[in-house]
């Protein structure tokens, strides 16, 4: 595969030393620049990658960077410096650069690494939106954004789950995009041509579900004045979408077991059965396999249901995609009202975007950017633009249906114990010790004095890596670098 590389550096013979290094072996396109003003002059051309040089006559690379994140916010740029200090690699990194390397004996060492990273992370992007361009092309379903490893996963499961007609169960919690992957596999199906029939099984009363279900005849119940025919028959030659299967009472459960496995079904008050030929496609965002143990969900009727599951990450497991969605839903929301000023994220509305944990996923984004675009009084939308505390700021562990898991208990598992800090952690013992690694006794300790030891504990099982100490506590890496300072563990 080709990529587009940009050396930028005011040393030729370096410039054209790296070039080659890029070339060599490769079908690479390598174009060398000498100041930052003139890479920022091609800059249109979207480079793959971009080796900068720090200290540059007139611009410098990091006012480059910066103005290159600005420009391509998703613009892999790994800084090249001979100064190899940690005041300089900080602040690479704080502007938005992918990686840093200093000239020396090792650099093309490095150089070769990093490479190799960016351009497989780039081939997995194309790979993935090939995968999302075949699965969407034929209806648009351009709602269906991201790139992101757990969702290149949903991909290839959708595109797989079309070579044949199992049931498909999409699971995810609420606001993940069910009801998008649902109508993706009907008319991307053979299918196609028949109708796609969708039953929210939470917004129909209990007593009319079945009626809603089978249909009913004139009169078998008190309001039946007329025939009604039920969604099963309307999905005949095409699909069927119950969403919120998990809201189904035990008794219609056995109803709906019994129909999809003789393929009948009999309407209500009546006699006759009628054969119906759709596909079923179910969603909730609660767990199944507990509500079966908790007697709640037929043991059988899930085997009939869950022949093909498709679970769907949260937005907070998605990474770079909440990002790319935003970018998505800025420029929707611009289509479709043409009037509306053109605005964009400012870095610190980015880099909330980027800390917030969202626990409404992708429509909590959706409604977020739409409402910023209204509010924002300038050309940059800015943080208080987006009213984020007006979140439900639903902890991780807190399950979608109201019930809640149990906090983590392993010493050496800091990962779950996001997002970042609050009066909340303090809950239970158990999570404390997650986050110091101690038994506490009854002294009471301050929420400064639990984030200090946290973000030190954090910083010390990670070896120094900063990047990997913010993942592991759930926080983004300015956060952390901030905290770093606030309690003087790194003197930034």
């Amino acid at each position: 595969m080709k990529f587009l590389i940009y050396v930028v550096d005011d040393d030729r013979h370096y410039a054209r030393l790296l070039s080659y290094q890029l070339e060599k072996g490769t079908e690479n396109e390598v174009r060398v620049y000498n100041s930052g003003e003139d890479a920022l002059a091609a800059i249109d051309d979207h480079p793959d990658l971009i080796l900068l040089d720090i200290m540059m006559p007139g611009i410098d690379g990091i006012q480059t960077l910066k103005e290159i994140k600005r420009r391509m916010p998703e613009a892999a740029v790994v800084m090249v410096s001979a100064q190899g200090t940690l005041d300089v690699a900080i602040e690479a990194m704080k502007s938005g650069a992918y990686d840093y390397i200093t000239k020396g004996q090792d650099d093309f060492v490095k150089l070769n690494n990093i490479v190799r990273n960016v351009t497989e992370k780039i081939s997995l992007a194309r790979e993935v939106e090939n995968l999302r361009g075949e699965v969407a092309q034929r209806y648009g379903l351009n709602e269906i954004v991201g790139d992101s490893p757990s969702m290149e996963s949903v991909y290839r499961l959708l595109q797989k789950s079309l070579r044949g007609d199992l049931t498909v169960a999409i699971q995810g919690e609420s606001g993940t995009g069910k009801e998008l992957i649902a109508r993706a596999i009907h008319y991307n199906s053979a299918r196609r041509r028949g109708p796609f029939v969708v039953v929210n099984c939470a917004a129909i009363p209990h007593e009319l579900m079945e009626s809603e279900f089978f249909g009913h005849e004139k009169g078998s119940f008190t309001g039946a004045i007329a025939r009604k025919t039920g969604k099963f028959e309307q999905a005949h030659g095409g699909t069927i979408f119950l969403d919120e299967i998990s809201e189904l009472d035990l008794g219609l459960q056995a109803k709906l077991l019994r129909a999809l496995q003789s393929r009948e079904i009999t309407r209500v008050g009546g006699n006759d059965t009628f054969m119906f030929d759709a596909r079923v496609i179910s969603a909730t965002n609660r767990e199944i396999l507990q509500m079966i143990r908790e007697g709640k969900f037929r043991e059988d009727l899930y085997y009939r249901l869950f022949q093909f599951p498709i679970t769907l990450p949260p937005l907070r497991e998605r990474g770079q995609d909440v990002l790319v969605l935003a970018q998505h839903f800025l420029k929707e929301y611009r289509k479709a009202k043409p009037d509306t000023i053109a605005k964009r994220l400012s870095s610190e509305a980015t880099r909330s975007i980027l800390e917030y944990n969202w626990p409404g996923n992708v429509r909590e984004l959706k409604s977020v950017i739409e409402r910023a675009l209204l509010v924002a009084d300038t050309d940059e939308i800015m943080t208080e633009d987006l009213m984020l505390h007006l979140s439900l700021s639903i902890k991780p562990w807190e399950e979608r249906s109201g019930s809640r898991e149990k906090p983590p208990t392993s010493e050496t598992s800091i990962q779950t114990a996001k997002p970042e800090f609050d009066e909340s952690v303090m809950e239970t013992p158990s999570t404390i010790e997650v986050l110091l690694g101690t038994k506490q006794d009854d002294t009471i300790v301050s929420l400064d004095d639990l984030k200090r030891q946290a973000v030190e504990r954090a910083y010390r099982l990670c070896e120094g890596n900063v990047d990997k100490a913010a993942v592991e506590l759930g926080i983004g890496r300015a956060t952390m670098y901030r905290l770093l300072k606030k309690f003087g563990i790194l003197d930034i």
